[in-house]
């Protein structure tokens, strides 16, 4: 048993014990009054579509606040898994797929949507090329874990991540701010204001821009010294806050952004080989120079609009509606042979477009019966308007491979919950969904020297979904609770290859043992969990003249995931906070696996990969670390009259595997944000100092398999930085 081991079982144990016991103490005893120095304040959250604290809610949750966010360093949805243990955020460029306690999509596909469903403000994001964006004008963010539906206008085999930015306001703020980073001069600009048009109507405005030089050098001689792994990103959001009266408000909101971020394109070959590894001027095994020859290009557009709109015709009666569209187009080149010779290269272009209506009903929270339903409806049309693969260089190599295909997609739910007080102290839950979805597809291949090849198909998929709950109170801020609930992912069919064979569903179930509590002002959470995982969506491989491979999903594996999940928040003192959590995963399998395709490196230097097929059951499931666990210590006092507040955030990942068979490993990594800020007497300016990456630690964000074996896009190097913020 080594020493690295025997440090992480430790870690594990003592948290768990800590935190169990302290909770254990809780329930034992009455709630107690409280030193007003030992209080934590409530966090309020609305996961279960009502306003409640997150101390009261029966599932695992995490909420962070937008000045927690931006004080820890998470400016984007690519690095939420640092505040959420058990969340892991991937990019493959192609679209954002979120794991959350291993459950994940590995689909690229047209269509295919996310495992983790994703909301901005109660609004589907229904495109995975549009789900990486960045933070800014942030109230709040919600982690939700376990199968989803019931209460949502999506249903989710994995979580949900809802993302509330703040609403306009009748008190008049704004607020300017600048951030430099000095390490490869970054830059980061931001202006918010909102405040009263009329007595009845409120807007507000946010603008934000960030771009750097990258921090990454192509060394392949066609580049002339390019660098990428470089980003470029504007966005702006406003709103409209209409209240006419007390039982009437509508929310008008629109948002643009425009990204430019190549640094997962930007990749490395993982063993230092690739197919022109004699060629002068290129690095082996340097985590900051590009050997590609085609320059990498990651360029998307999502814009949207929503009406989202709330009546209270009377005390039992609340009827909100949430009517959106939404628009995510991208534009991608990558070298697929990462290599500086004329070899292969992959473009094209993926857009998609949905409107989305929502209905909900919700009878008072406060009586001993209370309700909510909905209906949704949800279509979309996504598409690769062109998909080149190319003998050489892109955009100017020669064309091999040429497609269009649409996918278009019509989903009708309707949802709901009954919560039932059956004593002051016993509550129950139970929820059900019933969802029909139809795709059809259709698709026209180019093929030279056969000519034109089409197809079109489509299928429709329903299925009931469920979820039960019961919770009971020790004293008001203690609580302990089982559920059980099963989720539904819809099937959808292989964009990138003929014939049009659609893939099944995936379902699971899922059964949580938890209890909540606060205990001498701290707030505890635990959580055991246990899921039957089927028909999983899975990832098979289909190689392109070139050398270029395409992705495609069946259905081939069945798993099985145990773990648990402690947290931890409260103050040591007046003016010092902390912040804890662990994820663990002793399980997280795939109990029938038979059909896996897995790349094998050949061992001779410049040498091309080879797809086997493999049997992976009993293997890891994919991006399933055993651990991950998070610390965050906040210290906050009065310095020369003014306001100081310093604030460290750890995160730390056990590592998990790209590939199936426990075949393609990522190293653990623990990472380190820091923050100090000082605002003057008047409230008027603050001024801080802030470092990312504090240790220099380098991880894959991405990897990815190919002609040249497997090659990974590392992480940003450290970076410290200086901002100013002006408040009006």
């Amino acid at each position: 048993m080594n020493r690295t081991y025997r440090m992480k079982r430790f870690l594990t144990v003592s948290v768990a014990m800590a935190a169990l016991g302290t909770a254990g103490a809780a329930f034992a005893q009455s709630a107690a009054p409280q030193d007003d120095s030992a209080k934590v304040e409530d966090v309020v959250v609305t996961a279960q579509k009502r306003s409640e604290r997150l101390l009261d809610v029966p599932m695992s949750v995490t909420a962070t606040s937008g000045e927690e966010l931006s004080n820890a360093g998470i400016g984007s949805t690519s690095n939420l898994q640092h505040i959420s243990p058990g969340l892991v955020t991937v990019n493959n460029g192609f679209a954002f797929t979120p794991a959350i306690r291993g459950i994940s999509s590995v689909g690229t596909s047209a269509g295919d949507e996310a495992n983790v469903s994703m909301y901005l403000d109660d609004v589907y994001i229904g495109a995975p090329l549009a789900g990486m964006f960045d933070l800014k004008d942030i109230q709040r963010v919600e982690v939700l874990k376990g199968p989803q539906g019931t209460l949502f206008g999506r249903n989710a085999t994995g979580g949900a991540l809802r993302i509330v930015t703040l609403a306009p306001s009748f008190t008049p703020r704004a607020e300017l701010s600048a951030d430099y980073g000095f390490d490869f001069k970054q830059v980061k600009l931001g202006a918010y204001v909102t405040g009263p048009i009329t007595s009845t109507l409120a807007g507000s405005l946010n603008l934000f821009h960030l771009e750097n030089d990258g921090y990454v050098e192509s060394v392949a001689p066609v580049l002339n010294g390019a660098r990428v792994a470089k980003a470029d990103n504007s966005s702006i959001r406003g709103k409209l806050l209409f209240q006419p009266n007390d039982t009437l408000q509508f929310t008008l909101a629109a948002d643009y952004s425009d990204r430019s971020d190549n640094s997962i394109f930007s990749a490395i070959p993982r063993d230092g080989k690739n197919l022109n590894a004699s060629t002068p001027g290129v690095l082996v095994g340097s985590l900051d120079h590009y050997p590609g020859g085609t320059f990498p290009i990651i360029d998307t557009t999502a814009k949207g609009v929503s009406l989202d709109g709330t009546w209270n015709p009377s005390d039992y009666l609340t009827v909100r509606s949430i009517t959106a569209y939404r628009s995510a187009s991208g534009l991608f080149q990558t070298d697929t042979d990462r290599s500086s010779a004329a070899v292969s290269s992959l473009r094209l272009i993926q857009d998609q477009d949905t409107f989305s209506q929502e209905f909900n009903f919700s009878g008072p929270s406060e009586d001993r019966l209370s309700w909510i339903g909905g209906l949704f409806y949800y279509r979309s049309t996504a598409g690769n308007p062109y998909f080149q693969a190319v003998s050489g260089n892109a955009p100017n190599g020669t064309v091999v491979s040429n497609f269009t295909d649409t996918v278009k997609t019509t989903s009708y739910a309707a949802f709901g919950e009954l919560n039932y007080d059956f004593t002051e102290k016993l509550h129950g839950i139970l929820g059900a969904r019933y969802t029909s979805e139809k795709k059809q597809f259709d698709f026209a291949d180019i093929v030279r020297a056969a000519g034109l090849r089409t197809s079109s198909a489509e299928n429709t998929w329903e299925s009931p979904t469920f979820r039960g709950v019961l919770q009971y109170d020790f004293t008001p801020d203690a609580n302990i609770y089982i559920s059980a609930s099963n989720g539904f992912k819809s099937g959808v069919y292989n964009s990138y290859s003929l014939p049009a064979i659609p893939v099944a569903p995936e379902k699971i179930t899922a059964v949580e043992i938890g209890a909540k509590g606060r205990f001498s002002g701290i707030t505890m959470t635990a959580a055991a969990f246990w899921y039957d995982y089927t028909d999983i969506q899975v990832t098979a491989y289909t190689s392109l003249p070139g050398g270029a491979y395409v992705s495609t999903l069946n259905n081939a594996a069945a798993a099985t995931v145990k773990g648990f999940e402690v947290s931890a928040r409260g103050n040591f003192t007046d003016h010092l906070s902390f912040d804890v959590g662990l994820s663990a995963l002793p399980t997280a399998n795939y109990d029938e696996y038979t059909t896996a395709s897995v790349f094998i490196p050949n061992p001779i230097t410049g040498g091309a990969t080879s797809v086997v097929p493999y049997d992976a059951s009993g293997s890891r499931m994919l991006r399933a670390p055993k651990y991950q666990a998070n610390a965050r210590l906040t210290y906050e006092n009065t310095v020369a009259g003014g306001e100081l507040y310093a604030t460290a955030n750890l995160s730390y990942n056990d590592g998990f595997y790209w590939q199936a068979g426990n075949l393609t490993p990522e190293s653990s990594y623990t990472t380190i944000n820091a923050k100090a800020a000082w605002t003057d007497p008047q409230g008027r300016l603050t001024y801080s100092l802030w470092v990312e990456n504090l240790t220099d630690e380098r991880y894959s964000m991405n990897s990815t398999n190919g002609a040249p074996g497997l090659s990974d896009a590392f992480s940003p190097p450290r970076l410290v930085g200086v901002g100013i913020a002006a408040h009006f």
